[in-house]
């Protein structure tokens, strides 16, 4: 994307005025975010052509608002500076008295608000909503306290419905594109029918306001809020008119649904171009690689955007979560304390301290971290989230469950909260609903594959097979395009659980051969992750099966705990595949049979027969676990030694 010097300059002037008028109505996160990318522009094609201060605060073109404004203008700034000052309902009387807002309604001739500005009128209406907001706050009281529900509500919202939609009505038929008086009232009548959870209707007037005023970024957020799947997306962005504000709407609705791509990284990369120095982009790009589970790229990026700005929170809590997955705890340490000392009172922080204290296993700590983060926003659905996951690791389920639920609330593509209500319900016993959950969570990421095994793992619960190897072939299907050690693991350990599947379902020829491609699977794994003239032994220590001449057989229970270290130290690093018709004929073999079966397995440790010795102890004990449920005992051999008469047997138990 490459803009000429004159549609720089038009950029320019468009996000000053953006930053005044937001700053004068008192959006003041979004007068800071437009800011910011105003300052990430080049600083080369400022030129000489800089905007006077009389177009950067840019007066409405309609007459009327005009004078209004200026008769006005002494009031205005009283009502400003109390809203600076946090006194709301002050701020709100100055030009709407309580019993002016009673009646305001009541009649449509010499209506309040036809006697002020249209700039009045929003500071009055969203300072009455702050109040509402804050006074509801209070009324919750307690975090996860028996006030904190849906029953608790803004007192203020049908008030502030009722004023706006009179005089939306009103001046609907006089709408002036590029004025910069209009826009303003429809976002907040958006905004305020979004929390009366009348949604369809709030996104048409939120897509009417960033049509008459695009540069509200406090718009395009709570429009992106409101998307409900990508077809929804797709819809919104057909009634919307091309512009940079909203090319960056649609980047960040994208990754709010979790649909980073590389495509969507390119496009990150070709807004950069317009805002070099932008760290919410940079932060964006680190996101979208956390997104596609890219974590060391995504640490790599937020890394770079904390050393350009250590004092930039916004994006702190993201980059705790990559330093939380990545077990760096030291970094984690830093970060934390970092951002105790820039602002200690940021949501946040109190997430970075909470992701901090539960990666070192203290429990308690991270759960009052996590609750004072929305002691400070209630709305922070990353609070919400992490809280129920530390109340899950506790075995506090139903504190979980409603942590996870308000999550859900504030943010409807949080698919992390999803999963853990699937888990919380898992633990609860109650398969129905955890399976409900875990196919919503799927929904929004359908080609996550630890979410379609939680899928399935629900489906087999239920008994319903034939429906759960389906989800993991899908997840097959899915692992397949990925690269990468984790991901060939993933790989196997998929064909591993198709197995066991098909075992379930009494299909044993389905099942030992989704059990060979998953030993070939980790052969594979082996021969692409051992560094060049490294032995497994080197590279790894294994741990060693004894099996002493004439000793004792290994129980069932010793060869299911062998299985389990298997398949999480070796996966894929040292499996061995074993023939079909070997598994098969080796079954036939009766227990007196196996006990005449000479022992006769060295003891030394080195070389490749030491390595295919260990091999074949793997795959047999995998083998057997699969199948094992139909035989007594599997005798263990390579099909080198099986005419030789050499081998090792476990005692497998059905």
């Amino acid at each position: 994307m490459t803009l000429s010097k004159a549609q720089i300059l038009e950029l320019r002037l468009s996000l000053q005025q953006a930053v005044v008028s937001c700053s004068e109505r008192c959006l003041y996160q979004s007068s800071k975010w437009m800011a910011a990318l105003l300052s990430a522009l080049p600083e080369d094609d400022v030129g000489e052509d800089v905007s006077s201060v009389g177009r950067v605060f840019n007066p409405p073109t309609n007459p009327a608002q005009l004078h209004l404004e200026q008769t006005e203008f002494p009031k205005y700034l009283l009502a400003k500076s109390l809203f600076d000052c946090r006194e709301f309902q002050r701020c709100a009387s100055v030009f709407l008295p309580r019993q002016s807002i009673r009646n305001t309604w009541t009649s449509r001739q010499g209506a309040v608000y036809d006697r002020i500005s249209r700039k009045a009128l929003f500071l009055t209406l969203y300072a009455l909503l702050i109040a509402g907001e804050k006074q509801k706050t209070e009324q919750k009281a307690q975090v996860l306290g028996t006030a904190d529900n849906g029953a608790t509500v803004n007192q203020q919202l049908p008030d502030i419905r009722r004023i706006l939609q009179a005089s939306l009505d009103q001046t609907h038929e006089v709408a002036v594109e590029n004025d910069s008086s209009q826009g303003w009232l429809e976002y907040l009548y958006g905004l305020v029918l979004a929390k009366d959870k009348n949604e369809d209707l709030a996104i048409l007037w939120l897509l009417r306001s960033v049509s008459l005023y695009p540069w509200n970024w406090g718009a395009w957020q709570q429009l992106s809020s409101l998307i409900r799947s990508a077809q929804h997306l797709n819809w919104v962005q057909s009634q919307l008119k091309p512009g940079i504000l909203a090319f960056i709407f649609s980047v960040h609705c994208r990754l709010e649904m979790h649909q980073a791509n590389p495509t969507l990284v390119s496009e990150i990369s070709q807004l950069q171009s317009v805002f070099p120095h932008s760290l919410f982009l940079e932060s964006q790009r680190a996101l979208a690689f956390y997104r596609m589970k890219d974590l060391y790229e995504a640490n790599l990026l937020f890394s770079k955007v904390l050393a350009l700005d250590p004092r930039y929170l916004d994006f702190f809590d993201h980059y705790s979560n990559v330093l939380y997955n990545l077990g760096s705890h030291d970094r984690l340490a830093f970060v934390a304390q970092l951002a105790s000392s820039v602002d200690s009172h940021r949501p946040e922080t109190c997430l970075v301290i909470g992701n901090y204290y539960s990666l070192s296993s203290r429990p308690e700590a991270a759960i009052t971290s996590f609750r004072r983060a929305l002691v400070l926003d209630r709305s922070c659905s990353a609070a919400w989230t992490l809280l129920g996951h530390e109340y899950l690791k506790a075995q506090n389920t139903h504190a979980a469950v409603e942590s996870y639920r308000h999550a859900i609330s504030h943010a409807r593509h949080d698919y992390r909260a999803l999963f853990g209500l699937g888990q919380a319900y898992d633990a609860l016993e109650q398969p129905d609903l955890s399976l409900h959950y875990y196919l919503r969570a799927s929904t929004i990421r359908p080609g996550d594959t630890d979410l379609l095994q939680a899928v399935a793992t629900g489906l087999a619960a239920m008994s319903r097979l034939e429906e759960a190897i389906k989800v993991l072939k899908r997840a097959l299907a899915c692992s397949a395009s990925e690269d990468g050690v984790a991901a060939k693991q993933t790989h196997a350990e998929l064909l591993f659980r198709l197995g066991s599947l098909y075992n379930e379902a009494q299909n044993r020829q389905e099942a030992t051969a989704y059990l060979e491609m998953c030993l070939d699977k980790a052969l594979e794994g082996e021969a692409t992750c051992r560094p060049a003239g490294t032995t497994v032994s080197a590279q790894r220590p294994l741990q060693p099966v004894v099996l002493v001449d004439n000793g004792p057989v290994l129980s069932y229970q010793r060869a299911m705990l062998l299985a389990t270290e298997h398949l999480s130290l070796y996966l894929p690093f040292g499996v061995l595949g074993l023939n079909t018709d070997g598994v098969e004929s080796l079954l036939h073999l009766r227990k007196p049979e196996l006990q005449s079966m000479p022992l006769n397995v060295p003891r030394t440790s080195e070389g490749p027969a030491f390595l295919s010795r260990q091999r074949v102890v793997r795959r047999g004990v995998l083998v057997g676990l699969i199948l094992g449920t139909h035989v007594e005992r599997l005798l263990v051999l390579s099909p080198q030694r099986v005419s030789k008469g050499h081998g090792a047997f476990l005692d497998v138990k059905g």
